[in-house]
This record gives structure tokens, sequence and C-alpha cells, in this order.
């Protein structure tokens, strides 16, 4: 079950990466309206991570840009770059692994009671989590590049390196 999920996520980082890849600098930060932009969206997947495998240690951007986790009403100049979030996918992608392999999944789940009764409950919400909002992603970056985008669903099948 484990290497599976394992899988699942894998595929789902190097989806994230190809897309933001995929974007120009104008479009990463114009693309879209209000906070569904491509620089807040990949910072909101990324804050959602953290908060779903409770992270703890402080992240820094190798912008050198202040990490708030502001990814909604936060200046859009302040929100981290491509290169910011192509590092931190690398660096979640490594925690995810590690948060997946070390639970158990039959244990109680009281924190993030939403998302189901026990600890798989939690790792299944939040790839839900991060592919609802790829999924935007892929729009805005469809719009970007007038229909023309790479398709990152498949092109993620290949041996790509996050």
């Amino acid at each position: 079950m484990k290497e599976e999920l394992l899988n699942q996520y894998s595929h789902t980082w190097k989806m994230f990466f190809c897309m933001v890849s995929d974007f120009d600098d104008v479009s990463w930060t114009n693309t879209g309206c209000s906070y569904i932009i491509p620089a807040r969206i990949s910072y909101h997947i990324i804050g959602g991570v953290n908060y779903y495998i409770e992270n703890e240690q402080p992240v820094e951007l190798q912008s050198g840009k202040n990490n708030d986790w502001n990814w909604e009403k936060g200046e859009i100049e302040n929100q981290p770059t491509r290169e910011d979030i192509k590092d931190l996918i690398g660096k979640y992608k490594v925690w995810t692994e590690k948060w997946i392999q070390e639970m158990n999944f039959e244990d109680s789940n009281t924190k993030f009671e939403w998302t189901g009764e026990n600890k798989i409950s939690v790792v299944l919400f939040l790839l839900r989590h991060m592919e609802y909002h790829i999924g935007e992603l892929n729009l805005l970056l469809n719009i970007s590049r007038n229909g023309e985008a790479n398709d990152n669903w498949i092109k993620a099948f290949d041996d790509i390196r996050v």
C-alpha cells in the first residue's frame, strides 16, 4: 500500500514540477485573477503540504524572499519565484516520502478530523488537495500558452528528476 501511495505522490510531484517549469516569468505572476494565479496557487500547494505533514522546521526560499506562507494576500512581488517553488518541490517530495514511510495508516487521526478517522485519510486528502490545485495550475498554464501547453500528466510518467 505504501509503495503505491509513494508512486502516486511521485507522479503528482513530477507533474507539479513540470508545470511550474513551463511557465514564463510574466505568466507566473500575471495569468489569472485575484488569488488564482500560478505563483499563489503553487505556494498554496506547498503550504498545504507543509501543514498536513506537520513540518515544524523553518523553510527558507532560495531567492531570499521572506517565507511567511501568505499565498493569498501577500504582495505579488513577495510570492516565491518559479525557482523557489521548484526547489521546494524537491524538498517536500523527500519530506512527504519520509512522512508516508514512517506513518502507521491505522493510527487515529485527531488533528485533521475533516479528512477522516485514521492517518491514511490524511494521506489521501493531501493527495486530492494537491491534485485539485495542480488542475487549476494546469488551466492557468494552458491559458498562458493559448491552449498549447505540454501535457504534463503524460510527461510526468517519464523519468523526470525533481
